[in-house]
């Protein structure tokens, strides 16, 4: 039972640091800004910082109200994420172009907005989760009924995931840029079964899907800097006299 205890204090400690991590992402994507990938990986890093401070958010007090807004708001940063992700894989130089790509990013991001704006308010109409009172095995995280839209918007969210993976996969396939589409694949299919089997097995506000989400931000700032690292340590190496 103690181990139990731990789990939400060292996932919300990862959370954290990842959250940390929009800083450095989000400096190097500004970079990129000129860019509709560029811009579409902002708001991926964007969806996944929001996605795990709130995540870790939940811990800061007991009270299921409490727990239910910060879970809510953890949401609007999964959406994000999600539609980051789906526009990130889109305008990849690697991937093929999503026919009638505009309309479907259009009702994409339409639906995103409109997911945003019913979690946030689904205190006032409970047509995403009823709050229990009553905490079970990890009373840190809010725990809840699920409602229909609750599962509505989970497969939403599993959709956008799996569009993008799907299209880093046939690149990786078609042998185009191995390292990185493999990468991304791997990172999407890590985030899609964190996402069915943290609803699952425990619906509501434990989930390790923020985490494995964060595997996709942090490939996307490795192909950034790719080079980049190793010529500034060689750049170092020159210029200091080792003994």
């Amino acid at each position: 039972m103690n181990t139990i205890h731990w789990i939400p204090w060292v996932l919300a400690s990862g959370a954290v640091l990842v959250a940390l991590s929009i800083y450095p992402y989000t400096a190097t994507a500004i970079a990129y800004r000129g860019s509709d990938n560029g811009l579409a990986y902002i708001l991926l890093v964007m969806g996944v910082g929001i996605w795990n401070a709130m995540f870790a958010a939940q811990l800061l007090d007991q009270d299921p109200l409490v727990k239910g807004f910060f879970l809510s708001l953890s949401i609007v940063g999964a959406s994000l994420a999600g539609l980051g992700w789906f526009l990130f894989a889109g305008t990849a130089s690697s991937t093929t172009t999503v026919p009638n790509h505009q309309l479907i990013y259009g009702i994409s991001a339409v639906f995103v907005g409109i997911n945003i704006f019913l979690v946030i308010t689904s205190p006032a109409h409970e047509l995403y989760w009823v709050a229990l009172a009553e905490t079970t095995a990890f009373p840190a995280f809010a725990e809840i009924t699920p409602k229909p839209l609750y599962w509505l918007q989970t497969v939403f969210l599993i959709v956008l995931f799996s569009a993008g993976t799907t299209l880093f996969a046939e690149a990786w396939k078609s042998g185009i840029s191995t390292r990185y589409t493999g990468a991304y694949m791997v990172g999407g299919i890590s985030t899609i079964v964190a996402l069915v089997g943290s609803n699952l097995v425990y619906p509501g506000g434990m989930t390790v899907a923020p985490l494995a989400a964060a595997a996709l931000t942090t490939v996307g700032w490795l192909q950034a800097n790719r080079g980049c690292l190793f010529a500034k340590c060689r750049s170092y190496l020159e210029i200091v006299e080792l003994p």
